[in-house]
Order: C-alpha cells, then sequence, then structure tokens
C-alpha cells in the first residue's frame, strides 16, 4: 500500500500537526491532523497471506513449480477429501510437483481464483481459497506460518465444492 500524506489547509498555509496558528487575539489555536490515507496498489502486498496464495495457486495452474516453491513452507502438506467422502493420501512439496507436471496449463487470467483471509496473527495466518473451472471448482483451507516479513504455506486440505 502506497501512504498519501494529507494535512488540513488554513488561508492556504500547511502547518504542521503540533504548530499552533495565532498571535491575535481574534484568532484561535487551531491544532492541525494528519492523516494516513492508505491508498491500494495494484495487487496484494508482497508480504500478506493473499499475496502467498495467489502466487501458489496462479504458478501451480501454470506449472511453474519453482516460482509456486517460494511460498511453499519446508512443512508443507496437501491431503484432500475426494467426492466419494474417502480422504486423499498426504501429499508432501516433491508429490506436488509429479502431480503438476501432468496438468492442463490455465493463465492467471482465465483462472477464477477467490482468496478469503478467514484469521490473521503475527505467526499463522488461514485462508479459504475456491478455485478450479466450472463444474469442478474446489475449495482449499490453508494454513500460513510468518517467515520473516512474508507467509509460507504450510498446510493444504480441500475438498469439492
Amino acid at each position: 500500500m502506497k501512504s498519501l500524506f494529507c494535512a488540513l489547509l488554513m488561508a492556504g498555509t500547511i502547518m504542521p500537526a503540533s504548530a499552533n496558528v495565532g498571535g491575535n487575539p481574534t484568532e484561535q489555536q487551531i491544532q492541525l491532523p494528519i492523516y494516513i490515507i492508505e491508498l491500494p496498489e495494484e495487487g496484494e502486498p508482497k508480504n500478506s497471506p493473499q499475496f502467498a496464495v495467489q502466487t501458489y495457486i496462479e504458478n501451480f495452474n501454470e506449472r511453474d513449480f519453482e516460482e509456486m516453491r517460494k511460498v511453499l513452507s519446508d512443512n508443507f502438506t496437501n491431503q484432500g477429501l475426494n467426492r466419494d467422502g474417502s480422504l486423499t493420501e498426504v501429499q508432501t512439496i516433491d508429490d506436488l510437483r509429479t502431480l503438476m507436471s501432468g496438468q492442463e496449463v490455465i493463465a492467471p487470467d482465465s483462472q477464477n481464483n477467490v482468496i478469503t483471509v478467514t484469521e490473521v496473527n503475527e505467526k499463522y495466518a488461514t485462508v479459504e481459497l475456491v478455485t478450479g473451472p466450472e463444474g469442478q471448482r474446489w475449495k482449499e483451507m490453508i494454513t500460513l506460518v510468518k517467515v520473516g516479513n512474508g507467509w509460507k504455506i504450510e498446510k493444504i486440505f480441500w475438498s469439492f465444492v
């Protein structure tokens, strides 16, 4: 996010927040507040849980394992619930690489990804991702861990919508 600093104007002069305007008994002393307005940039900040999930799913669908790997924890696991109610085997990073090798490539502008952050604290975040083509959509519940100034995906549990 970009920050834009704004101050109130008095008679065409910008005064610092702590400045008093006065001197003449007919004038009031006014403390001018400074406001920070957050302006959205294109996309999410690179250190947000949303950015990590977006990087993961877009690169998964584009079959770019190396770029996707940047947002996966070393302890990454992935497991899902099949349509018949059975659980899939737990997958690791290497299993995910193998899975990606045979899939169709889908460009980001053709993906229909809906990313919703459900919780964030200093160490963990949870995100819901709904993705996939119409008629074959699935939901992923994603747990992320804070690593340095960014986020890494630790666990994914998915089911069909």
